[in-house]
């Protein structure tokens, strides 16, 4: 993972920049996924094919990254995406190619939660801008695209509501900031 600053590519003549942080913790394979946190901005969580979610602190640039479990147990299968929390700073998700969904407390140092999003590869998440407790998660699976609506305070084994309307697989999707009404996907 390279961390680039925008400011010095754009404030240069020349087309050569330096990075701000490079490190390479992911045991194997490359790194599938890749967010900083809209509350904590110098908190990048990245998710690699070896099932590892890993924190990084660009504040402490010499410091390992962390796992966000203290018992260092992470998913069972590659990450396909992560999403820090919009609401809670020390809440970040990680999507797996099993079809799981980890909810990590990087403050406690453990799992809050999982879902079983089905039996297809999560491509995307996104946590709702407005509601702490809502997030979505979509398949790539050309047969079944689907979105799914989960309230963590009512379950985390049945979505609270399930959207339909592409003919193939879901690549990615966004929740608009500044209306909680409007998805992109």
């Amino acid at each position: 993972v390279h961390v680039w600053d925008p400011r010095e590519v754009l404030g240069k003549e020349s087309s050569t920049v330096s990075t701000v942080l490079t490190f390479s913790q992911h045991a194997s394979g490359p790194v599938k996924a890749v967010q900083f946190s809209p509350l904590v901005p110098t908190h990048l969580a990245t998710g690699g094919s070896d099932g590892k979610v890993l924190i990084i602190d660009l504040n402490k640039p010499d410091a390992a990254p962390f796992t966000p479990c203290a018992n260092g147990s992470q998913q069972r299968s590659q990450i396909t995406s992560v999403a820090w929390n919009t609401q809670v700073a020390h809440i970040v998700a990680s999507a797996a190619s099993d079809g799981t969904v980890s909810i990590w407390d990087i403050k406690s140092r453990k799992a809050w939660c999982e879902l079983r999003a089905g039996d297809q590869a999560i491509s995307d998440m996104a946590w709702n801008p407005t509601q702490g407790f809502h997030l979505l998660t979509s398949t790539n699976d050309d047969r079944n695209p689907l979105i799914k609506l989960w309230d963590l305070r009512s379950s985390t084994s049945m979505p609270l509501a399930t959207l339909t309307g592409h003919s193939q697989g879901i690549l990615s999707m966004s929740w608009c900031p500044h209306d909680e009404h409007l998805l992109l996907s």
